[in-house]
């Protein structure tokens, strides 16, 4: 079912961003993973839609898949076997057709409940495309497939347009051998490129993702509204690590909307920083690090680390998407989102992007001569990126730092945006952009990539230690304990202590902490940022070989 949203490591399939099935089916779906260096897919049923407008969720740069609840493929109650899963609606939700209440229903995939709140706002002159989409799920789960086909073609009628989420959404498998559904999948062309049908003013105001937040978890985040920039955060961090957060996510927007994206998004979204104890009703796995459901409205991160960086690329450039009527290749949406995983900010404005874990892999397919072809890789749907996704995901990361490095990233897509109803794949935008067929532009990279050469993404014996090992703690590393002869521990760090940066770069996990000490060297004294007890401190620390 198609929740509503795209991370990240992302719901790049039809809705990562939309859906769940993927990255983010229909609802915009992504999610961010750097674990695994891959965007993962997700659940199905879609988020709960504004009131108005056509809920696409598609792939937004995060996978996605079909119907979707509100933040995890499929929020952790995914039932299991049955159709239905049986729940008995409260009282409460009997009665109830709120957002909220739709969104609970999509999380905990209960079909009777999601029939019964749809059909409430179809009778009550309500169609919403994304409520009438995840209607003909819910109904499809339930048996009733003449319904359900009925249903889902109403909600194409009124504007339902995330065909690769509908066609990966494992909800519509009973009916997709039907003559509706065949015909629907027909016609997909002709619909896409035709503008999405007005539909009647809802009734209710738009969802407002920070009450549907803040209804499900109370006091124990930490709220703060930024009505300039159209965002609402939900975090569990300490007051300074909440304001870093916040102004490096600034930084980024003004950058992101200068270069790309033209203005912040028009509805509000949520941003959250989840708690590990709430994590697993959001983010189904635990390397899964990010998700944004677009029509959810809603970014999910673990940590303030490069899969939010990832995923608040995916909530601008689904906004713009929505805005200009257009929806890029998947290979373009995670492209850039994994680009902004590691990237500085200069002083004159300009962006300096970092390779980072991915770069190696992509390196050695290069190499190996094992790298998917250009022609190939940008024809792919979002289903068939993210079923090979740890492949992928470095190879398009590659492919944008390359952009980059020519200087031709910010004039590639307006070339993008300017191609995009006759150039689905994205092709004829780097054509235009180089002045050389495709190929050319294709040998120049993968020389490219083999010259740069490999960087130091690991830490062996011998090599500079700090001599610790630590555990996330969703603004930096929590230190666990100590090896024989730490450096740290000769520095004066304890255990529990969490550190937040080393030699001036920001460490908000363990991968970015593995990757911020293979830079260092023995015996070159460094400063390490960290907290102890609420209170900010610092120390010099000279790392020392590791296991000597």
């Amino acid at each position: 079912m198609n929740r509503r949203g795209h991370a990240h490591l992302l719901f790049a399939a039809l809705g990562v961003r939309f859906a769940f099935g993927a990255c983010a089916a229909l609802g915009a779906f992504a999610i961010t993973g750097m674990a695994a260096a891959v965007s993962l897919p997700h659940a199905t049923l879609q988020a709960t839609p504004p009131a108005s407008g056509s809920s696409k969720t598609k792939d937004s740069g995060s996978q996605g898949s079909g119907s979707q609840s509100s933040g995890s493929k499929d929020s952790g109650s995914k039932d299991s076997g049955s159709k239905d899963s049986g729940a008995t609606p409260s009282p409460s939700s009997r009665t109830s057709t709120s957002d909220a209440a739709l969104d609970a229903a999509l999380r905990a995939r209960d079909f009777t409940e999601i029939d019964r709140i749809v059909s409430a706002r179809v009778a009550d002159g309500r169609r919403d495309p994304t409520d009438l989409y995840n209607g003909a799920c819910a109904l499809a789960q339930l048996g009733r497939e003449d319904e359900a086909e009925k249903r889902l073609l109403d909600a194409v009628k009124s504007g339902f347009r995330d065909f690769d989420a509908m066609e990966a959404d494992p909800d519509l498998e009973p009916i997709r051998a039907s003559r509706t559904y065949e015909a629907i999948m027909e016609a997909r062309e002709r619909v896409e490129r035709s503008p999405a049908p007005r539909t009647k003013p809802s009734r209710t105001p738009k969802l407002d993702p920070l009450a549907v937040w803040r209804e499900a978890h109370g006091d124990d985040y930490r709220y703060e509204i930024d009505g300039d920039r159209g965002l609402a955060y939900a975090t569990f961090l300490e007051e300074a690590s909440h304001a870093r957060m916040k102004e490096t996510l600034d930084a980024l927007g003004a950058h992101l909307v200068k270069d790309y994206f033209g203005r912040a998004p028009e509805d509000p979204v949520l941003i959250a920083i989840v708690r590990p104890e709430d994590a697993r009703k959001y983010l189904e796995r635990e390397e899964i690090k990010g998700m944004y459901l677009h029509e959810s409205r809603r970014l999910v991160a673990r940590d303030t680390g490069q899969s939010l960086q990832h995923e608040f690329v995916h909530l601008l450039h689904f906004a713009h998407m929505e805005r200009s009527g257009q929806r890029h290749p998947i290979w373009i949406q995670e492209g850039l989102a994994s680009l902004y995983e590691n990237y500085t900010i200069r002083a004159d404005g300009s962006v300096e992007f970092q390779p980072n874990i991915r770069f190696n892999i992509a390196r050695k397919q290069v190499v190996s001569k094992t790298v998917m072809p250009w022609k190939e890789l940008f024809a792919l749907r979002p289903q068939a990126f993210m079923s090979d996704a740890e492949r992928l995901y470095p190879q398009v990361r590659a492919i944008f730092e390359f952009l980059a490095r020519e200087g031709k990233l910010v004039e590639f897509y307006k070339a993008l945006c300017a191609t995009s109803r006759d150039d689905p794949d994205g092709s004829s935008a780097i054509e235009r952009t180089f002045g050389v067929p495709l190929a050319k532009v294709e040998e120049r990279w993968k020389k490219w990539m083999i010259q740069r050469g490999a960087i130091d993404d690991s830490v062996s014996r011998r090599d500079a230690s700090l001599g610790l090992t630590a555990e996330d703690a969703g603004d930096g590393v929590r230190i666990r304990s100590f090896v024989l002869k730490s450096a740290a521990k000769a520095a004066g760090l304890r255990v529990g202590d969490v550190i937040f940066a080393i030699d001036g770069v920001r460490v908000s996990n363990r991968e970015e902490l593995v990757l911020a000490v293979a830079r260092l060297d023995v015996g070159k004294s460094i400063r390490v940022d960290y907290r102890r007890d609420g209170n900010e401190l610092f120390t010099e620390v000279s790392p020392r070989p590791l296991g000597e």
